[in-house]
């Protein structure tokens, strides 16, 4: 082969190759198939995920039986504003999906809603004869308003009414009644021809959820929520103390109202007649102190007869804080969710003293803290005659302790004759050497009110005073990083000045003598420790308390010490320096 042949067959190759290149088709490039591979796996997990939802609704509306006409429909939703609150009713349930307060903030210094449920707090509830449970909150109701948001103040009430029609002429009506100037307001309820629909004669009016944490220490508002019922006088708590387990009851009888409550505010349902009987059921979700949460579920059991057509409920509910007053108002005994401690001890102590002192106290002043300051006088008066008396009886053992210390010594081998003959020098001298614990233990029930209504009474919250910008809670000025055993996490100040003034006023405090007195002294340090170690963590009003109670028991103290008598100087006998020494004289 020539080499022109040669070139032409190498021409005639790279000619093919290109032409080959150019006719064969290009291949795809890899990021679009990536697309295109994403969005159809977008697209099947949506068909997915839609077709999921639609067998879900589908689930749903069969599990309602005769009800499942009612399972879909658009939310609407209607606003109340009055002159205490912000509330929101939702046609889905009839029922009130949020609740937010005018006047009191959370721990922010912020609007909050007390209402934890998504679907909504009030509900009906009931089973049907097929076994279906209805819970109204999954039905849609008809809103029979003119506008959507109502503004009311003063005594102007407002009415909202719901209402949910099914086949045959059943349904169910709810209307709400609201008043400017009231947290109270009323719930009707109307079911027309349930009678044979519904299963053991028994329908629940219910408040679902637990009320809104709104305090700095999320633990302690768990610990002070609770769920309650009264039956025939008698309250009812159950409280969900336990993590990870659903506590429930439920009991029969006569039943006036059931109540959610945090540390501060309260959703309560009154029956304006009386119950059959009422559901309780709690739940913590886990010990910890930044996500803890006790969530609860209350009812009132009603009976809806067989065979009759209409079953008319009057009921009413109250949403909002724990004010005393504001509770005793509903006449109902709703003040006794307030947790005053022992009913029978330090309660009246609360009730009859306490609150009311404060009441009408603040009708003169507004500050809390100067309150707090006359309260202490006040009690710092009426405390004092027995006092007075434990003076007078210091006084008695102050003249005494030469007889009781010859009395010790002599018979210091003799406990038992020891004790007889000192009983008999205290009964000839008309002495009781426990008289000066008396004032101490008459005021103990009084301390213990005195914290159980600053720690549960809602005046003191956010109320400042001084350096404290909250009565309620510690008055915490520097906070650690870490917690010491029995002190706590900072540094408050009202129980340092406390402890300091008990120190002194122990140490002013006339001391008798003897192994008593011994020990006595060693108080003098270990108590002011104590009340140090155990007011840190209470609410700064206590301490504030104490401190002035302190103060002006120092005051006291000082008075009392001016007129004790004062004990007779030794005798000395004068000795001249270089005085020539006396002869004896001999005696004949």
């Amino acid at each position: 082969m020539d080499r022109n042949s040669l070139i032409g067959l190498l021409l005639i190759g790279l000619i093919f190759i290109v032409w080959m290149q150019l006719l064969s088709p290009s291949k795809p490039k890899q990021q679009p198939i990536r697309k295109q591979t994403d969005t159809s796996a977008a697209t099947t997990a949506t068909i997915d995920s839609d077709s999921l939802k639609k067998l879900e609704a589908f689930e749903k509306v069969r599990a309602l039986g005769v009800f499942s006409s009612a399972a879909q429909g658009e939310e609407k939703l209607i606003t109340v504003e009055t002159d205490l609150f912000t509330a929101v009713l939702s046609s889905k349930g009839a029922t009130l999906k949020s609740f937010v307060q005018k006047k009191y903030l959370n721990e922010e210094r912020k609007p909050f809603d007390l209402i934890t449920s998504p679907n909504g707090a009030t509900a009906l509830f009931f089973q049907t004869r097929d076994g279906k449970n209805i819970t109204t909150t999954d039905l849609y109701f008809t809103p029979k308003v003119e506008s959507e948001k109502l503004t009311i103040s003063g005594q102007q009430s407002a009415k909202i009414p719901f209402e949910l029609t099914l086949e045959s002429g059943k349904k169910i009506e709810i209307v709400y009644t609201f008043v400017g100037n009231l947290y109270r307001f009323d719930y009707q309820t109307n079911l027309v021809g349930l009678s044979d629909v519904v299963q053991n004669g028994e329908y629940q009016v219910m408040w679902n959820g637990g009320i809104a944490h709104s305090e700095k220490n999320k633990l302690d508002e768990a610990m002070r929520s609770y769920a309650h019922a009264i039956q025939a006088g008698e309250l009812l708590k159950l409280d969900a103390e336990k993590a990870g387990e659903t506590k429930k009851e439920n009991p029969d009888g006569k039943t006036k109202w059931v109540a959610v409550q945090s540390k501060y505010f309260i959703a309560a349902i009154i029956n304006e007649n009386e119950s059959k009987g009422a559901y309780l059921q709690g739940y913590r979700n886990t010990d910890d102190e930044k996500l803890v949460f006790e969530d609860y579920i209350v009812a009132l059991r009603e009976d809806l007869p067989f065979k009759q057509n209409e079953v008319k409920g009057n009921f009413a509910l109250y949403v909002g804080p724990l004010d005393y007053d504001l509770l005793k108002d509903n006449g109902v005994g709703l003040e006794r969710a307030i947790d005053f401690g022992w009913e029978w001890l330090t309660r009246p102590f609360a009730e009859w003293l306490i609150v009311p002192v404060f009441n009408f106290l603040n009708q003169y002043i507004s500050n809390y803290g100067l309150i707090i300051i006359i309260f202490a006088f006040l009690i710092k008066l009426v405390t004092y005659p027995l006092t007075a008396a434990s003076t007078n009886s210091m006084k008695k053992m102050a003249t005494l302790q030469p007889q009781l210390q010859a009395v010790q010594e002599k018979y210091k081998n003799d406990p038992a004759k020891l004790q007889t003959e000192l009983s008999k020098i205290y009964k000839e001298a008309g002495v009781n050497p426990l008289s000066g614990c008396l004032p101490v233990l008459l005021q103990m029930p009084l301390l213990i009110a005195m914290y159980n209504v600053f720690s549960a009474s809602i005046q003191l919250r956010q109320e400042s005073f001084l350096w404290a910008d909250d009565l309620s809670a510690p008055d915490a000025v520097i906070h650690f990083p870490f917690s010491i055993p029995l002190y706590g996490d900072h540094i408050a100040i009202y129980p340092i000045l406390m402890a300091i003034s008990i120190y002194i006023q122990q140490k002013i405090t006339p001391q008798q003598s003897g192994a008593m007195a011994e020990q006595m002294k060693i108080m003098t340090y270990i108590f002011p420790i104590m009340m140090l170690l155990f007011f840190n963590n209470l609410p700064a009003g206590l301490g504030l308390y104490y401190f002035m109670f302190n103060v002006f028991g120092l005051i006291q103290q000082v008075y009392t010490n001016s007129t004790l008598p004062k004990p007779a100087p030794k005798p000395v006998q004068a000795t001249t320096p270089n005085a020539p020494k006396k002869k004896k004289e001999k005696v004949a």
